[in-house]
Order: C-alpha cells, then structure tokens, then sequence
C-alpha cells in the first residue's frame, strides 16, 4: 500500500444489490476512494469499527468518512435512520456524512440532492457525475 493510499478518505458503501454493488465499488474507487463494503446494517457497524493493517504504522481504525447508503424496498427514513445508527454504534463523528440514493422518485426530483438533517442528505440521481461531484463536496479527495 503506498502512502497516498494510507490517506484515501472511505466511504462505508451499503449496496444490497449484486449487480449494482461492483459497479458502485469500481466507481467510488476509480474518484479517489477506499471502499468498505457493507451487506446488512450489523456488518455496516462491525466494518466501521474494525482495524485494518497499514504498512510501517501498525494498525489504523476502519473509521469511513461518508455513509453511502442505496436505498432498496425502505422507506428514506428508514435509511437515514439505518445511517445514524451505524454512526452513533460505530463511535464515528457526528459530522460523518449520510447519504441515501433515492431508488425511486417524481421526475420533478431528478438532478437534486436535499439536505435532511444536519449531516443527513437525500440525492436524486440524474446521472454518476451528478453522485461524483457530490461526494467530492462532502468528502474532497486529493487527485
């Protein structure tokens, strides 16, 4: 691992989708992100908490930087819900950023990305760019 890897901001991204999951992953890496990968909302909580080895230092805290959370068959709530309880169990900051990709909403919506809480967020995807662009904001990466 070099040693800008050692610094790549991680996102937590919980994709229950088999199909979307390696495509998401691929994507969130190819911008400038370590991935931890997450199945179910206890798996969420334990990746965050865990150690990961680096190389010369030892041991660094699995703590992600963002909370990506796809939404699937929930309601939005739900999943911002389901978000804030995986960062109050896991000991991340509150500041730690939510944010739920819509599965499915009014064509009014598309494009938007809506603040629900403090560090709570809610996107409407147009399109990938529109999710990059977003996560650069909230979790800016060196490139």
């Amino acid at each position: 691992m070099s040693k800008k890897q050692d610094v790549l901001p991680t996102i937590l991204l919980f994709e229950q989708d088999e199909q979307t999951r390696p495509l998401l992953s691929t994507n969130l890496h190819n911008w400038g992100y370590r991935v931890i990968m997450a199945l179910n909302e206890e798996d969420a909580i334990a990746s965050s908490t865990g150690l990961y080895p680096m190389t010369k230092t030892g041991y660094k805290r699995n703590q992600p930087d963002l909370i990506l959370l796809n939404q699937v068959e929930q309601t939005i709530d739900e999943y911002i819900n389901m978000g804030r309880r995986i960062r109050e169990i896991a000991g991340l900051s509150k500041h730690t950023p939510i944010v739920v990709i819509a599965e499915r909403y009014e064509k009014d919506m598309e494009g938007k990305n809506v603040s629900v809480g403090e560090r709570e967020y809610v996107t409407y995807l147009e399109d990938g760019e529109q999710l990059m662009k977003f996560l650069h904001h909230l979790c800016p990466v060196e490139i």
